[in-house]
Protein backbone atom coordinates (compact mmCIF):
# COMPACT_ATOMS: atom_id res chain seq x y z
CA UNK A 1 0.00 0.00 0.00
CA UNK A 2 1.31 3.44 -0.92
CA UNK A 3 0.69 6.23 1.57
CA UNK A 4 1.28 9.93 0.98
CA UNK A 5 1.56 12.11 4.04
CA UNK A 6 3.55 14.65 5.96
CA UNK A 7 4.02 18.31 5.30
CA UNK A 8 6.41 17.61 2.44
CA UNK A 9 3.98 15.22 0.73
CA UNK A 10 6.41 12.32 1.05
CA UNK A 11 5.21 8.97 -0.26
CA UNK A 12 5.78 5.82 1.76
CA UNK A 13 5.02 2.23 0.79
CA UNK A 14 3.74 0.04 3.61
CA UNK A 15 3.57 -3.74 3.36
CA UNK A 16 1.35 -5.54 5.87
CA UNK A 17 -0.68 -8.70 6.26
CA UNK A 18 -3.85 -6.80 7.09
CA UNK A 19 -5.06 -3.22 6.64
CA UNK A 20 -7.70 -1.43 8.71
CA UNK A 21 -9.16 1.74 7.17
CA UNK A 22 -10.13 3.95 10.11
CA UNK A 23 -10.96 6.98 7.97
CA UNK A 24 -14.07 9.14 7.61
CA UNK A 25 -16.14 8.37 4.55
CA UNK A 26 -15.35 11.61 2.69
CA UNK A 27 -11.64 10.75 2.89
CA UNK A 28 -11.83 7.02 2.24
CA UNK A 29 -13.88 7.31 -0.94
CA UNK A 30 -11.10 9.43 -2.45
CA UNK A 31 -8.63 6.60 -1.86
CA UNK A 32 -10.71 3.64 -3.07
CA UNK A 33 -9.45 2.65 -6.50
CA UNK A 34 -11.49 1.21 -9.36
CA UNK A 35 -9.83 -2.16 -8.76
CA UNK A 36 -10.92 -2.09 -5.12
CA UNK A 37 -14.50 -1.28 -6.11
CA UNK A 38 -14.53 -4.22 -8.50
CA UNK A 39 -13.18 -6.54 -5.81
CA UNK A 40 -15.65 -5.20 -3.21
CA UNK A 41 -18.75 -3.72 -4.96
CA UNK A 42 -20.13 -2.40 -1.66
CA UNK A 43 -17.41 0.24 -1.67
CA UNK A 44 -19.22 1.97 -4.55
CA UNK A 45 -21.94 2.93 -2.08
CA UNK A 46 -19.54 5.23 -0.25
CA UNK A 47 -20.10 7.86 -2.95
CA UNK A 48 -23.81 8.02 -2.12
CA UNK A 49 -23.39 8.54 1.61
CA UNK A 50 -24.22 12.08 2.75
CA UNK A 51 -22.20 14.22 5.13
CA UNK A 52 -23.14 17.48 6.78
CA UNK A 53 -21.65 19.89 9.24
CA UNK A 54 -22.08 19.07 12.93
CA UNK A 55 -19.39 20.54 15.11
CA UNK A 56 -19.01 21.55 18.69
CA UNK A 57 -18.06 24.52 20.79
CA UNK A 58 -17.10 24.35 24.45
CA UNK A 59 -17.71 27.02 27.03
CA UNK A 60 -15.40 27.01 30.05
CA UNK A 61 -17.26 28.31 33.10
CA UNK A 62 -15.97 29.93 36.29
CA UNK A 63 -18.95 28.38 38.09
CA UNK A 64 -20.37 25.04 37.04
CA UNK A 65 -23.86 24.99 35.52
CA UNK A 66 -25.10 21.40 35.40
CA UNK A 67 -28.43 22.18 33.63
CA UNK A 68 -29.73 18.59 33.35
CA UNK A 69 -28.27 15.16 34.06
CA UNK A 70 -27.72 14.34 30.40
CA UNK A 71 -28.19 15.98 27.04
CA UNK A 72 -30.34 19.05 26.50
CA UNK A 73 -32.00 19.59 23.11
CA UNK A 74 -32.91 23.15 22.12
CA UNK A 75 -35.46 21.85 19.69
CA UNK A 76 -36.41 25.07 17.86
CA UNK A 77 -33.04 26.84 17.94
CA UNK A 78 -32.03 28.20 14.54
CA UNK A 79 -28.70 26.38 14.61
CA UNK A 80 -30.14 23.11 16.04
CA UNK A 81 -28.21 23.14 19.30
CA UNK A 82 -27.74 20.36 21.82
CA UNK A 83 -25.63 20.55 24.94
CA UNK A 84 -24.25 18.56 27.82
CA UNK A 85 -22.65 19.77 31.04
CA UNK A 86 -19.49 17.74 31.45
CA UNK A 87 -18.26 18.27 35.01
CA UNK A 88 -21.16 16.45 36.65
CA UNK A 89 -20.01 13.19 35.03
CA UNK A 90 -16.31 13.54 35.90
CA UNK A 91 -16.25 12.74 39.61
CA UNK A 92 -12.54 11.91 39.59
CA UNK A 93 -11.44 14.97 37.59
CA UNK A 94 -10.39 18.18 39.33
CA UNK A 95 -10.76 20.91 36.71
CA UNK A 96 -8.69 23.30 38.84
CA UNK A 97 -5.61 21.35 37.75
CA UNK A 98 -6.18 22.44 34.15
CA UNK A 99 -5.69 25.78 32.46
CA UNK A 100 -5.38 28.71 34.85
CA UNK A 101 -7.25 26.89 37.61
CA UNK A 102 -10.42 28.98 37.30
CA UNK A 103 -12.57 26.52 35.38
CA UNK A 104 -15.28 24.81 37.42
CA UNK A 105 -17.56 23.63 34.63
CA UNK A 106 -17.63 22.86 30.91
CA UNK A 107 -20.73 23.29 28.76
CA UNK A 108 -20.24 21.38 25.51
CA UNK A 109 -22.57 22.39 22.67
CA UNK A 110 -23.15 20.77 19.26
CA UNK A 111 -24.12 23.00 16.34
CA UNK A 112 -26.01 20.86 13.81
CA UNK A 113 -27.33 23.50 11.38
CA UNK A 114 -24.74 25.77 9.79
CA UNK A 115 -26.80 27.27 6.96
CA UNK A 116 -30.03 28.73 8.49
CA UNK A 117 -29.73 32.41 9.42
CA UNK A 118 -29.87 33.62 12.98
CA UNK A 119 -33.09 35.42 13.79
CA UNK A 120 -30.99 37.86 15.79
CA UNK A 121 -28.25 38.79 13.34
CA UNK A 122 -29.40 37.30 10.05
CA UNK A 123 -26.03 35.57 9.64
CA UNK A 124 -25.49 31.86 9.08
CA UNK A 125 -22.91 29.97 11.09
CA UNK A 126 -21.01 28.97 7.96
CA UNK A 127 -20.33 32.63 7.15
CA UNK A 128 -19.58 33.77 10.70
CA UNK A 129 -16.25 34.22 12.46
CA UNK A 130 -15.29 32.10 15.45
CA UNK A 131 -16.14 34.99 17.75
CA UNK A 132 -19.55 35.49 16.10
CA UNK A 133 -20.32 31.77 16.34
CA UNK A 134 -19.45 31.76 20.05
CA UNK A 135 -21.61 34.81 20.77
CA UNK A 136 -24.59 33.56 18.76
CA UNK A 137 -24.53 30.05 20.20
CA UNK A 138 -24.48 31.47 23.72
CA UNK A 139 -27.35 33.81 22.83
CA UNK A 140 -29.44 30.96 21.40
CA UNK A 141 -28.83 28.95 24.57
CA UNK A 142 -30.05 31.88 26.64
CA UNK A 143 -33.13 32.19 24.42
CA UNK A 144 -34.17 28.78 25.75
CA UNK A 145 -32.83 29.15 29.28
CA UNK A 146 -34.10 32.61 30.16
CA UNK A 147 -34.19 32.04 33.93
CA UNK A 148 -30.76 33.55 34.61
CA UNK A 149 -29.00 30.17 34.66
CA UNK A 150 -26.57 31.27 31.97
CA UNK A 151 -24.60 34.44 32.57
CA UNK A 152 -22.08 35.69 30.03
CA UNK A 153 -19.74 36.90 32.78
CA UNK A 154 -19.48 33.27 33.90
CA UNK A 155 -17.78 32.30 30.63
CA UNK A 156 -14.03 32.28 31.07
CA UNK A 157 -13.31 31.17 27.51
CA UNK A 158 -14.77 29.27 24.58
CA UNK A 159 -13.21 26.78 22.17
CA UNK A 160 -14.58 26.03 18.71
CA UNK A 161 -13.89 22.70 17.02
CA UNK A 162 -10.57 23.25 15.19
CA UNK A 163 -11.99 21.31 12.22
CA UNK A 164 -13.77 24.58 11.39
CA UNK A 165 -11.27 26.64 9.43
CA UNK A 166 -11.45 30.30 8.50
CA UNK A 167 -9.39 30.81 5.32
CA UNK A 168 -11.06 34.13 4.57
CA UNK A 169 -13.57 36.52 6.18
CA UNK A 170 -16.58 35.31 4.21
CA UNK A 171 -16.63 31.53 4.41
CA UNK A 172 -15.65 28.80 6.83
CA UNK A 173 -14.54 25.30 5.89
CA UNK A 174 -15.10 22.05 7.74
CA UNK A 175 -12.37 19.41 7.76
CA UNK A 176 -14.56 16.88 9.57
CA UNK A 177 -18.15 16.73 8.25
CA UNK A 178 -20.40 14.14 9.86
CA UNK A 179 -22.17 11.23 8.21
CA UNK A 180 -25.95 11.70 8.13
CA UNK A 181 -28.40 8.79 8.10
CA UNK A 182 -30.59 9.44 5.08
CA UNK A 183 -33.40 7.24 3.76
CA UNK A 184 -31.88 4.17 2.13
CA UNK A 185 -28.34 4.88 3.35
CA UNK A 186 -28.16 1.58 5.24
CA UNK A 187 -27.98 -0.19 1.87
CA UNK A 188 -24.91 1.87 0.92
CA UNK A 189 -23.00 1.30 4.16
CA UNK A 190 -20.47 -1.56 4.10
CA UNK A 191 -19.66 -4.03 6.86
CA UNK A 192 -16.41 -3.99 8.80
CA UNK A 193 -15.34 -7.11 6.88
CA UNK A 194 -14.90 -6.68 3.14
CA UNK A 195 -14.55 -9.12 0.26
CA UNK A 196 -10.95 -7.98 -0.02
CA UNK A 197 -9.37 -10.61 2.18
CA UNK A 198 -7.06 -8.32 4.13
CA UNK A 199 -9.01 -5.04 4.19
CA UNK A 200 -11.25 -4.06 7.10
CA UNK A 201 -13.23 -0.91 7.86
CA UNK A 202 -13.40 0.78 11.26
CA UNK A 203 -15.31 4.04 11.11
CA UNK A 204 -18.68 5.58 11.89
CA UNK A 205 -20.17 4.79 8.46
CA UNK A 206 -19.79 1.01 8.92
CA UNK A 207 -22.90 -1.07 9.59
CA UNK A 208 -23.20 -1.60 13.35
CA UNK A 209 -25.87 -2.06 15.97
CA UNK A 210 -25.47 1.63 16.81
CA UNK A 211 -26.61 2.72 13.32
CA UNK A 212 -25.57 6.32 13.83
CA UNK A 213 -22.43 8.34 13.18
CA UNK A 214 -21.03 8.34 16.71
CA UNK A 215 -17.85 7.47 18.55
CA UNK A 216 -19.69 4.42 19.90
CA UNK A 217 -20.51 3.28 16.37
CA UNK A 218 -16.90 3.71 15.24
CA UNK A 219 -15.72 1.82 18.32
CA UNK A 220 -18.06 -1.06 17.54
CA UNK A 221 -16.86 -1.12 13.93
CA UNK A 222 -13.27 -1.36 15.16
CA UNK A 223 -14.15 -4.29 17.42
CA UNK A 224 -15.83 -6.02 14.48
CA UNK A 225 -12.72 -5.43 12.36
CA UNK A 226 -10.50 -6.94 15.06
CA UNK A 227 -12.80 -9.96 15.35
CA UNK A 228 -12.64 -10.48 11.59
CA UNK A 229 -8.83 -10.51 11.71
CA UNK A 230 -8.88 -13.01 14.59
CA UNK A 231 -11.22 -15.25 12.61
CA UNK A 232 -9.33 -15.03 9.32
CA UNK A 233 -5.98 -15.74 10.99
CA UNK A 234 -7.31 -18.60 13.08
CA UNK A 235 -6.33 -16.85 16.30
CA UNK A 236 -7.36 -18.43 19.59
CA UNK A 237 -7.58 -15.04 21.30
CA UNK A 238 -10.94 -14.06 22.75
CA UNK A 239 -12.96 -11.88 20.37
CA UNK A 240 -13.97 -8.37 21.29
CA UNK A 241 -17.48 -8.21 22.76
CA UNK A 242 -20.20 -6.84 20.48
CA UNK A 243 -23.69 -6.29 21.83
CA UNK A 244 -26.97 -4.82 20.55
CA UNK A 245 -27.83 -1.23 21.33
CA UNK A 246 -29.97 -1.01 24.45
CA UNK A 247 -32.85 1.28 23.53
CA UNK A 248 -35.31 2.65 26.13
CA UNK A 249 -38.37 0.42 26.38
CA UNK A 250 -40.63 3.46 26.47
CA UNK A 251 -40.19 3.83 22.70
CA UNK A 252 -41.17 0.20 22.06
CA UNK A 253 -44.87 0.83 21.28
CA UNK A 254 -44.02 3.66 18.88
CA UNK A 255 -41.46 1.53 17.03
CA UNK A 256 -43.94 -1.36 16.84
CA UNK A 257 -46.65 0.90 15.42
CA UNK A 258 -44.20 2.33 12.89
CA UNK A 259 -43.20 -1.16 11.70
CA UNK A 260 -46.83 -2.20 11.27
CA UNK A 261 -47.72 0.96 9.37
CA UNK A 262 -44.69 0.64 7.12
CA UNK A 263 -45.47 -2.97 6.24
CA UNK A 264 -49.10 -2.15 5.51
CA UNK A 265 -48.88 1.25 3.82
CA UNK A 266 -45.18 1.91 3.22
CA UNK A 267 -45.60 5.16 5.15
CA UNK A 268 -44.00 5.99 8.46
CA UNK A 269 -46.28 6.70 11.37
CA UNK A 270 -46.59 10.29 12.53
CA UNK A 271 -44.96 11.07 15.89
CA UNK A 272 -47.28 9.87 18.69
CA UNK A 273 -46.37 12.79 20.93
CA UNK A 274 -45.91 16.50 20.39
CA UNK A 275 -44.40 19.18 22.58
CA UNK A 276 -46.70 22.00 23.66
CA UNK A 277 -45.45 25.61 23.87
CA UNK A 278 -45.03 25.22 27.64
CA UNK A 279 -42.81 22.14 27.22
CA UNK A 280 -45.35 19.45 28.11
CA UNK A 281 -46.02 16.29 26.10
CA UNK A 282 -49.43 15.71 24.62
CA UNK A 283 -50.71 12.73 22.60
CA UNK A 284 -51.53 13.02 18.91
CA UNK A 285 -53.82 9.99 18.73
CA UNK A 286 -55.31 6.99 20.59
CA UNK A 287 -52.06 5.02 20.64
CA UNK A 288 -50.22 8.00 21.99
CA UNK A 289 -52.74 8.36 24.82
CA UNK A 290 -51.95 4.79 25.86
CA UNK A 291 -48.24 5.65 25.68
CA UNK A 292 -48.70 8.72 27.89
CA UNK A 293 -50.61 6.65 30.45
CA UNK A 294 -47.87 4.03 30.38
CA UNK A 295 -45.02 6.53 30.78
CA UNK A 296 -45.35 7.16 34.56
CA UNK A 297 -45.29 3.42 35.28
CA UNK A 298 -42.12 2.96 33.24
CA UNK A 299 -40.44 5.88 34.98
CA UNK A 300 -41.14 4.37 38.39
CA UNK A 301 -39.31 1.20 37.32
CA UNK A 302 -36.20 2.98 36.04
CA UNK A 303 -33.05 2.74 38.20
CA UNK A 304 -32.82 5.62 40.62
CA UNK A 305 -36.45 6.65 40.11
CA UNK A 306 -38.19 7.95 43.19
Amino acid sequence: MTIAGGEDGAVERVEADHYIAALPVEQLRLLVSREMRVAEPRLTGLDRLVTRWMNGIMFYLDEDVSLVHGHAIYIDSEWALTSISQAQFWDDVDLEHYGDGRVQGILSVDVSEWEPPSARTGKVAMKSSAEEISAEVWAQLKDHLDDGTLRHENVGASFLDPAIGFPNPTSATNLEPLLVNTAGSWHDRPDATTRISNLYLASDFVRTHTDLATMEGANEAARRAVNAILERTGSRASPCPVWPLDEPSIFGPARFADRLRWRALRRSVKPPLEVTPDGALQPTGPLARVLVDWLPRVRRRLPGAG
